[in-house]
């Protein structure tokens, strides 16, 4: 809705422009009237738009479904998870935990749907979008709908810790995964402010207001207190497996040293159940639901400008922010934070 308004307001001013610069007579009457024309289309659009959002708000399914093969009344929905698992997209992944939460929401309101397979491929990311993942998918289970999970080339920390409450997990043998574990980065800008002769003055209200400064070092005082929060969220990313896979704390505490595993590894370990493919992993869902006749489908979103404008962008990503997502995996995420990520 913003980016309407911010662009009807910029063809406004345009049309106003225009018919200030262009000459009077038939030419400049006829820009004159394809801009006003132009700017009708554009608020018509607008009030579209946010008809289809007020539809979304009031509990109509967000996603049109796809049928990949089968048919019959009851059905096992495919989901992906793809990128950097963040709040919202960014240029370097076009996941959003809020979309994928949605979709889960629908597979749980869904009485036909029996079963969801989720593939993963994923290296993790933030740990309250990683954490909201995880307890929707809990609350898909306890619909009564078994949830299989399907790793792709890398399902790493949060990529693991939102695959640890599934029914079954599948894998490659050479799939990447584990990095069990919490990681908070902060930059230190210090010499380089130095060279720049950059200074900044803090005024601040208590000891550990500017905690985290990017323009001096960390007292031992600030590492304790950054070294509680990772603790904290390690704690809890052990119990998910705990529960999750049935496994001793001791067990996990082994496994659980941030270290990188392959498919293989994995599997002696205890992390994930068999071998196999996205289809191996639909083939088992089916046989869960002891179901003979059923359809399998994916989400989609229902069309709307936004979405179609939405994916032009990411069509149209430049090489940079492709190469950016390469470099810089964990480029989608603004300002410190915890992260379950893996991240070499």
């Amino acid at each position: 809705m913003v980016f309407f308004k911010h662009f009807s307001r910029q063809c406004a001013f345009s049309i106003i422009l225009a018919s200030e610069v262009v000459f009077i007579g038939k030419r400049g009457w006829a820009l004159t009237i394809m801009g006003i024309l132009l700017f009708i289309l554009i608020i018509i659009l607008v009030f579209k738009a946010s008809s289809w959002n007020e539809e979304l708000g009031s509990g109509m399914s967000r996603w049109d479904e796809t049928v990949v093969s089968g048919n019959g009344k009851n059905k096992i929905v495919q989901l992906n998870v793809e990128g950097i698992i963040a709040e919202k997209s960014s240029f370097s992944s076009s996941f959003s935990s809020g979309a994928f939460i949605s979709q889960l929401e629908q597979v749980s309101q869904d009485p036909n749907v029996k079963a969801v397979v989720i593939r993963i491929n994923s290296p993790g990311g933030e740990v309250v979008a990683s954490d909201e993942i995880h307890l929707e998918i809990e609350r898909v289970k306890q619909a009564g709908k078994t949830v299989v999970i399907s790793m792709g080339a890398v399902a790493a920390s949060g990529g693991y810790y939102i695959s640890a409450p599934a029914d079954y997990i599948f894998a490659n043998r050479s799939t990447l995964t584990g990095s069990l574990g919490v990681i908070f980065s902060l930059p230190n800008y210090e010499k380089t402010a130095e060279l720049l002769g950059y200074k900044q003055n803090t005024i601040k209200s208590g000891e550990f207001k500017d905690i985290g400064s990017p323009l001096r070092e960390l007292t031992q005082k600030e590492k304790d207190i950054f070294q509680s929060l990772v603790d904290e969220s390690y704690q809890r990313f052990v119990s998910v497996i705990e529960k999750g896979r049935k496994l001793s704390h001791d067990d996990v505490l082994k496994a659980a040293d941030g270290r990188v595993y392959s498919g293989q590894q994995a599997k002696a370990l205890g992390l994930i159940d068999e071998f196999g493919t996205l289809d191996d992993a639909t083939e088992y869902a089916k046989q869960k639901t002891g179901l003979e006749d059923v359809e399998v489908v994916k989400y989609a979103p229902k069309f709307s400008l936004f979405s179609a404008l939405n994916g032009l962008n990411q069509q149209l990503k430049s090489p940079a922010a492709q190469l950016m997502e390469q470099v810089l995996p964990a480029a989608s995420t603004t300002g410190p934070r915890l992260l379950y990520l893996f991240q070499p």
